[in-house]
């Protein structure tokens, strides 16, 4: 396999992402494989070749890492790149070259990974000169951004803890992300590599007596790392009379900041500040100390623990994700949070006998063993061949197509199969879709179990341009449409419609008994309505008034309604059909005993005896086709009678009338 690691930072520099690039370098060598580092120097001339080493041209940048930082511009490069004829890219920083890393991948069509090796969100004081809490949310926001854009345009993203895979989670990296711890050579760390002379002379360097223990710390000398807390705290370790020295190895934009306070704190004999050491002299370092510290609470990883506990040092810690599955209280270190309590554990440290720190060192070296080297090349080697397969499998986009609020995608996969996809807008954004671009297998299969949700939207966006409904109603009619769609996803098509106020069922109410009412209906039957639409009780107690009044004017109007519908029967029996169909619409036998009451039957009274000739007329000529003669007569009379009319008045209509048998 053929293998680029790009950086920005690389040997001579000494930080966690140079011992991890080295370190894959060195492994996936050994395992005959073909790799090749792309970093940056300090220059401004030309790119640089020693072997497979390339180091482009770029600007030391001290105040922040102390390396240089190239333009992502190379576009000669690019075709120097090509002719390495990579399988894969493995990028470790997000600028600079990082930058120039994509551009390759995009270019050249060659798979892309990436570590994030660095919680940047931790370093925002670097450009927050003035300390102001808007700048920084500013800042971080930027950051999230930025991590989810390069975290979104890799075929994979490798985290190298829990805390780091959260963090980019809670920032919206939709790429799959791997947690692999970063390895270490743990055999370059036991103490035995280091002879007892070369032990001495470290201590001597750095003024460390005979009854004095070490304690070391290791790592860039910058703001973030609060190396101030360790150094104040030394204040009290001195004035308790603890015999214990605090051994300071690295460089960093703090590193005179820190002496200065050291001096003015008196701390000269407490405290040596041996700047950087080269990577190999490092491990003598850890084989002359007692313990580690670090009060960083900004590491993804924190290696320079493991090769402590490697070197079989008990460490000191601040309470962080970091040292999760690494720090055992009292086992294999000790936590602090503050100065007060880390004199503490120091205090607590120096009394532990010989057998106790015997037995803490041995636990330490038991956790570090998964942290092997040749553990974690086989990892990422194992995630390389996953990443190439994967890339294999493609998708380019074509074509994209808007419609409305969604996108129409004609996508074409590695075998020339095309296929057409409908993405929200929403996902088209946040997903980064271009046309030309390449589509990752694990984004179409995500974005193809959407599709139904999209159509699904669609098709409520259709019908609620025609008229309202309810939540309920929105919910029947998918869960009836769309059988196999999961809950989940008819949740999240509802709260959408919801959130755009295209579904409120207050609205809905209010709008639904504007109409109602102008239909005359009692407030009991409009509740019920409401109910049956799914409404909720407190939104229906809100929207529907209870009042007396206004029923009784409604009641009215509708009794008017009906006596004026209600042809051919008896006032007394108008009255009664009135009363049962004012009770059948939900109005109270009070309210329309009322209404009966207002409403003016004078006419009616009038008009009955016409009333009764004409029904009488009607009846005669529809049973005169089967009967005669006092059958008739009676069958016409009955009828009369069941239409309310009184007998007197239907004998004195009937004896009006004309009869075949008279």
């Amino acid at each position: 396999m053929r293998i680029g690691l790009f950086s920005d930072t690389y040997l001579p520099d000494i930080n966690g992402v140079v011992s991890s690039v080295e370190l894959l370098r060195k492994k996936l060598t050994e395992k005959g494989c073909d790799v090749y580092v792309i970093c940056t120097y300090p220059g401004l001339v030309k790119v640089k070749r020693e072997g497979n080493i390339i180091r482009l041209p770029g600007i030391e940048f001290k105040k922040l890492y102390g390396y240089a930082i190239t333009s992502p511009v190379h576009l000669l490069m690019i075709d120097e790149i090509g002719k390495l004829n990579l399988d894969i890219i493995h990028v470790h920083t997000e600028f600079g070259v990082g930058i120039f890393a994509q551009m390759c991948a995009d270019r050249l069509h060659i798979p892309l990974v990436r570590t994030y090796h660095t919680t940047y969100e931790d370093y925002t004081h670097y450009v927050n000169f003035l300390g102001l809490d808007s700048v920084d949310k500013a800042a971080k926001k930027i950051i999230a951004n930025l991590s989810k854009m390069f975290g979104d345009r890799c075929m994979r993203l490798i985290s190298p803890s829990a805390k780091t895979k959260d963090m980019l989670i809670r920032y919206g990296v939709k790429t799959p992300i791997v947690i692999i711890p970063t390895g270490t050579e743990l055999d370059l760390f036991r103490k035995e590599n280091t002879s007892p002379e070369r032990i001495k002379q470290i201590k001597q360097e750095c003024g460390i007596a005979d009854d004095f223990k070490m304690l070391l710390y290791v790592g860039r000398i910058a703001a973030e790392k609060s190396i101030d807390l360790i150094v104040r705290s030394f204040v009290k370790v001195k004035a308790l009379g603890l015999k214990i020295k605090l051994v300071v190895i690295g460089g960093g934009p703090d590193l005179a900041d820190l002496m200065a306070l050291s001096e003015q704190l008196g701390l000269q004999d407490y405290i040596y500040f041996g700047n950087k050491r080269p990577f190999t002299e490092v491990p003598s370092y850890y084989h002359s100390a007692d313990a580690f510290i670090s009060a960083s609470t900004t590491e993804t990883q924190g290696m320079t623990y493991v090769e402590a506990m490697a070197s079989g040092l008990p460490i000191f810690a601040r309470r962080d994700e970091c040292v999760d599955g690494l720090l055992f209280e009292g086992e294999t270190g000790y936590y602090f949070d503050d100065e007060d309590e880390l004199v503490a554990k120091i205090s607590a440290f120096m009394q532990s006998d010989q057998e106790c720190l015997r037995k803490m060192s041995t636990k330490c070296l038991q956790k570090v063993e998964k942290y092997d080297a040749d553990v974690f090349a086989a990892n990422i080697y194992e995630l390389y061949e996953n990443s190439i397969n994967e890339y294999n499998r493609y998708y380019l986009i074509c074509k994209t197509k808007l419609k409305d609020d969604y996108v129409v995608l004609e996508l074409e996969n590695s075998y020339h199969s095309k296929e057409d996809l409908i993405v929200s807008l929403d996902d088209f954004y946040d997903y980064g879709l271009r046309k030309n671009d390449k589509m990752k297998i694990q984004v179409f299969d995500e974005l193809k179990t959407k599709e139904n949700e999209v159509l699904a939207y669609r098709a409520c966006l259709r019908k609620l341009a025609i008229k309202d409904y309810t939540v309920k109603q929105m919910y029947d009619y998918l869960t009836k449409k769309y059988e196999t769609m999961p809950i989940g996803q008819i949740n999240e098509i509802v709260d959408r419609l919801m959130q755009r106020q295209l579904l409120d069922d207050e609205k809905y109410a209010r709008a639904h008994i504007a109409g109602l009412e102008a239909k005359l209906m009692s407030s009991a039957h409009i509740i019920n309505l409401l109910r049956r639409d799914g409404v909720a009780p407190d939104v229906i107690e809100k929207v529907v008034v209870a009042d007396e009044d206004r029923e009784l004017k409604k009641c009215l109007k509708l009794a008017a309604k009906h006596q004026n519908s209600i042809k051919g029967k008896s006032y007394r029996y108008k009255k009664q059909l009135i009363l049962k169909k004012l009770l059948n619409d939900g109005y109270a036998y009070e309210i329309a005993a009322a209404a009966i009451d207002g409403v003016d039957f004078s006419e009616d009274i009038v008009n009955e005896s016409e009333v009764i000739r004409k029904e009488a007329k009607k009846a005669k000529n529809r049973y005169a086709k089967s009967l005669t003669g006092t059958q008739l007569r009676n069958r016409v009379f009955h009828y009369l009678a069941s239409k309310g009319f009184s007998s007197e008045n239907i004998y004195a209509i009937l004896s009006e009338m004309e009869w075949d048998d008279e």
